[in-house]
This record gives structure tokens, C-alpha cells and sequence, in this order.
């Protein structure tokens, strides 16, 4: 018989995030100081395509608009997420931004369009996750940059969590090791820079396509 995980994963993850979007949930700020110092180290002269994938309510994106300076609006900010009432809550912010409803499997941008993308927690929620990087190849500038924010925890705890996954209802779908997540990027050519390490349980990657 199969599980949630398969026969109604992305449903579930959706109706989860339609609901979160009316609460306070998750700690994906932590990462939001490795991602501003990233970004700050890049030429602001530049014009930069900015696509934060699993936007959420739109935080890092107000933090990106506050923190960097864009006082020439020379960048063009882009949010996407697979739950319309997370959308909806970060139109309410009236941000300078493009928001989009989408999946992370089939990415409404065309191919090296894009020279940033954030995904902030995220990662751990997509069912294909080599689906997904394809997507995130695919639409990324060469040597665009790509900061992703993930979950750790030690192998015994991760092990035992990601076998009641399947079972589940919140949207997650697997966590998993530093060594697993820079192996899966790399095998499409996203390359690790730098990793930090937030804690008690999170890392902060920042990679770049060859």
C-alpha cells in the first residue's frame, strides 16, 4: 500500500501551507544573516535576477529590500510558492517584487533567465528533489549563485525522523545530510562555495553553477 508520501504528497503539502500561512511557523530567519552577508559581497552596480523559491510569507524578500541597496531598482526580485495563501499574505506587504504561484518541478521562467535564487527551508519539502535542482540548473545563469538554507540534525535523529515522513501531513519530505544535499547538486553542477552552519540545527549553503 502506499504512503501519503506518493499518492497525495503535494496536496498535502499545500493544504499544510495554506494553513501555516495564517500562523507564525518555522525558523527560516536564522539563515537570513548568511544569506544578507552573501549577497551584500556581490557588486550592487550590478542587475541582478533575484528568485526566492519557496518564498513563504515574503520575509526574506522584505529583509533582502530593507538590508541590500537597490536604491536604483536595479534588481528584479521574484517569489514563488506552491501555496496560493502564502502568496496572498505576501501581496499584502505591497512589496516591489513578482510574486508567482508554482511548483519547484516546473519553474514559470525561461532558461538562464535567473542569476539568484534563495530557497530557505524549503529543500526538505520537495518530493523530487533531482526534479527540482533540474529546474534550478535549468533556469540559473552560468556561474549564478544559488543559497540554500536546510534543516541538520545528527544521523541517528535524522534517520529515525525520515522514517515516519511518509506517514505525515506537514509538508516534509526528507531531511537530509550536508554530505547528501552537496552530492545532489553537484551531480547537476551546482558547486559548493561555502557552507555555515547555524545553530542548534541548520545549515546555510551557498553554491555556484559551473
Amino acid at each position: 500500500m502506499k504512503s501519503d508520501k506518493s499518492i497525495k504528497y503535494k496536496e498535502n503539502t499545500i493544504k499544510f501551507f495554506n494553513q501555516m500561512a495564517h500562523k507564525s511557523h518555522g525558523d527560516s530567519f536564522k539563515h537570513y544573516n548568511n544569506v544578507l552577508k552573501w549577497l551584500k559581497e556581490l557588486s550592487i552596480n550590478e542587475k541582478y535576477t533575484l528568485l526566492d523559491l519557496g518564498t513563504g510569507k515574503g520575509d526574506l524578500l522584505v529583509k533582502i529590500l530593507n538590508n541590500i541597496s537597490i536604491k536604483n531598482k536595479s534588481w528584479n526580485l521574484i517569489g514563488l510558492d506552491i501555496s496560493p495563501e502564502m502568496i496572498k499574505k505576501t501581496l499584502e506587504k505591497k512589496l516591489p517584487v513578482n510574486l508567482n504561484v508554482g511548483d519547484s518541478e516546473s519553474l514559470p521562467y525561461k532558461n538562464l533567465s535567473i542569476d539568484i535564487i534563495t530557497c530557505i527551508n524549503s529543500f526538505h519539502h520537495y518530493s523530487n528533489p533531482e526534479k527540482s535542482i533540474y529546474e534550478i540548473n535549468r533556469v540559473l545563469k552560468s556561474e549564478g549563485i544559488l543559497i540554500l538554507g536546510e534543516i541538520w540534525l545528527p544521523p541517528i535523529f535524522r534517520n529515525l525522523i525520515n522514517l515516519f515522513l511518509p506517514y505525515m501531513k506537514t509538508g516534509d519530505y526528507k531531511i537530509y545530510s550536508c554530505k547528501d544535499i552537496i552530492k545532489l547538486f553537484s551531480q547537476q553542477g551546482i558547486i559548493l562555495v561555502e557552507k555555515k552552519y547555524v545553530f542548534p540545527s541548520n545549515y546555510t549553503y551557498l553554491f555556484k553553477k559551473k
